[in-house]
């Protein structure tokens, strides 16, 4: 990712390097160019915020949108959990700093939020998986693998749980994640990362899985596919 060297009229808030790396693969393998150029006009810089506590902090949302020329932003976290405990801390987190956001809906958007604030900016928050269950970018990530690698896939589900049967001293909030590179492990050339296994194809990104999140990046940060308040 090139360094950002003016202020971006575009902008996406992550909690780690692997959504940084991630979305653009994501993204591009639509045919939506994502090159050094584009990146904060075209496209958003995405910003790693290093855990959503940091992204979440008292300040940081309004002080983006304090930033000169910011047009859009949007926010890309983990469920973990508790979905709908995270769109509450948004939205409490919005209505004490944002004055025009004050009203956004008790419930999050399945296909997420995406809202134009009074000043002619945009705002857009999705929720990984899905906006609605548990878990992180890994369940999310799940639903790409292609339909025909399906058993394969459950192979690795039961490995998994063999070696926690085994005294494996794996936390429940990360099975999801073993299960993924367990199968990633068993591929030609074994062991990508993330962003890689979507750059060979071994996670399809154009999966119908993958749909819902592509139409709110779009709906966000393409200005003909912009709808005021098309998710409250």
């Amino acid at each position: 990712m090139a360094v950002q060297t003016r202020t971006p009229a575009m902008k996406l808030l992550v909690e780690g390097s692997t959504e940084l790396r991630l979305i653009p693969k994501l993204v591009e393998a639509q045919g939506i160019s994502w090159n050094d150029a584009d990146v904060g006009r075209r496209v958003p810089y995405i910003d790693d915020f290093g855990g959503v506590t940091n992204i979440l902090k008292a300040g940081t949302i309004s002080a983006e949108f304090k930033a000169s020329g910011l047009e859009r932003l949007g926010v890309v976290v983990d469920a973990n959990g508790n979905a709908s405990g995270r769109w509450d801390a948004i939205r409490q987190r919005c209505g004490s700093e944002l004055p025009d956001m004050a009203d956004l809906p008790e419930q999050m958007p399945e296909s997420g939020f995406v809202r134009q604030r009074q000043d002619g900016s945009w705002f857009g928050v999705w929720i990984m998986p899905d906006n609605r269950h548990r878990g992180a970018l890994e369940e999310f990530l799940l639903g790409l693998v292609p339909d025909a690698a399906a058993e394969l896939l459950e192979y690795a589900r039961h490995s998994v749980d063999g070696a926690r049967e085994l005294g494996a001293s794996l936390r429940d909030v990360d099975v999801t994640k073993s299960v993924v590179h367990t199968w990633l492990a068993w591929q030609e050339d074994p062991g990508p990362q993330l962003h890689q296994a979507v750059m060979r194809r071994l996670l399809d990104p154009q999966h119908p899985q993958s749909r819902p999140f592509i139409s709110w990046f779009s709906r966000l940060f393409e200005p003909s596919s912009s709808t005021a308040d098309v998710a409250s």
